[in-house]
């Protein structure tokens, strides 16, 4: 008996498939894993689902590499740069460039700098609720692209609504996160790119996590000009809970136990940002920079705000103001597979049932 067309449909997925999968099977992909914590890992009665998702992320990979020069980038890459700045150094940290972290943006209220953020679309801002005293938007600005607050004529967007969490306690800091809608569209480019979010909550899946922000160097020291930025390690939640009491689910602890690298003042509302270990094209924001005890001290790390822990907060939120940012899911399965592997198993798949 044939296929239905339903069926067809399924098993080849788009019609370019056949044409796209060489080009995505001939870039370098260490391998394959797209796994999240509770995945359910593929058995043989779905392998050929599990399959059909794993070419369908391949293709959807390799048009995303094929953008990444034009102004509709995808989120959470960047062009690596090989440009110096001579800035001073933060705590623990080093000069930043803005191609290197273009998701970055900076908050102005009264002109003056106020907090840091990151870019979700070309919309919409996130940021940390305990950098705005007051509800008025009339103030505030954002400006991108630039890592140096020197720099003249920078390009300044207004901002339309500010969203704050309705349970954000500013005495305990919960639910420290807010989302900024500009007036006017940011042009995403190689300066101006979003950052993904993930729902993985599991620091064992993440690496090379980085914090960047205009905070000081010192404490108590005036706002740095130029871009910093630190690299820090996530800590699991029960060794920080032992350390800070105040902690809660909705927050995670990165930084060294043995103190001196953290973000400081001025680098509020900014973004935590790390590579899976599996896929380490691509950069997702986990945390947003909310308090701390000092700045760098020992058994003090950092606490940020959960950012997986609101994705649904978000998806409501920017719903609601008619400019929908749509978080798409980590895949939930545990195929671990060489290219070569899934080239050879594409062809099996068709003899396997939907």
């Amino acid at each position: 008996m044939g296929l239905s067309q339903q069926q067809a449909n399924d098993r080849m997925g788009d019609g370019r498939a056949a044409l796209l999968l060489p080009v995505a099977l001939l870039l370098r992909w260490p391998h394959s894993s797209l796994g999240s914590p509770g995945c359910t890992p593929c058995v043989i009665e779905q392998l050929g689902s599990c399959l059909r998702r794993e070419i369908g992320q391949r293709l959807r990979e390799a048009k995303s590499v094929a953008l990444r020069h034009t102004a509709n980038m995808k989120c959470g890459q960047r062009m690596n740069s090989s440009e110096k700045s001579e800035v001073l150094e933060i705590i623990g940290g080093e000069p930043a460039n803005i191609r290197d972290f273009p998701w970055q943006i900076r908050i102005l209220e009264n002109g003056s700098h106020l907090c840091g953020g990151s870019i979700l679309s070309e919309w919409w801002i996130l940021t940390a609720a305990h950098c705005f005293k007051s509800k008025n938007e009339s103030t505030l600005e954002v400006t991108h692209g630039e890592e140096n607050l020197d720099t003249q004529n920078l390009m300044k967007i207004k901002v339309d609504e500010l969203i704050i969490h309705n349970n954000f306690d500013s005495w305990f800091y919960l639910n420290d996160i807010a989302l900024l809608l500009l007036k006017s569209p940011l042009s995403l480019g190689v300066r101006k790119v979003p950052i993904c979010l993930s729902e993985v909550t599991d620091i064992e899946r993440w690496r090379n996590c980085w914090v960047t922000g205009w905070g000081t160097t010192v404490p108590k020291r005036s706002t740095e000009t130029g871009l910093q930025k630190v690299n820090i390690q996530l800590i699991k939640w029960e060794t920080c809970f032992e350390l800070m009491p105040l902690l809660t689910k909705s927050m995670l602890c990165a930084g060294e136990l043995e103190g001196g690298k953290d973000a400081c003042q001025g680098d509020s509302g900014g973004p935590l940002v790390c590579q899976k270990k599996t896929r380490k094209s691509k950069w997702y924001q986990l945390g947003i920079v909310s308090w701390g005890v000092g700045c760098g001290q020992k058994k003090r790390p950092g606490v940020y705000t959960q950012v997986a822990s609101y994705l649904s907060w978000i998806e409501m939120e920017t719903k609601l103001s008619k400019r929908p940012y749509k978080h798409e899911p980590d895949s939930g399965y545990c195929l671990l597979l060489s290219s070569w592997a899934i080239l050879v198993l594409y062809f099996l798949m068709f003899l396997l049932p939907p």
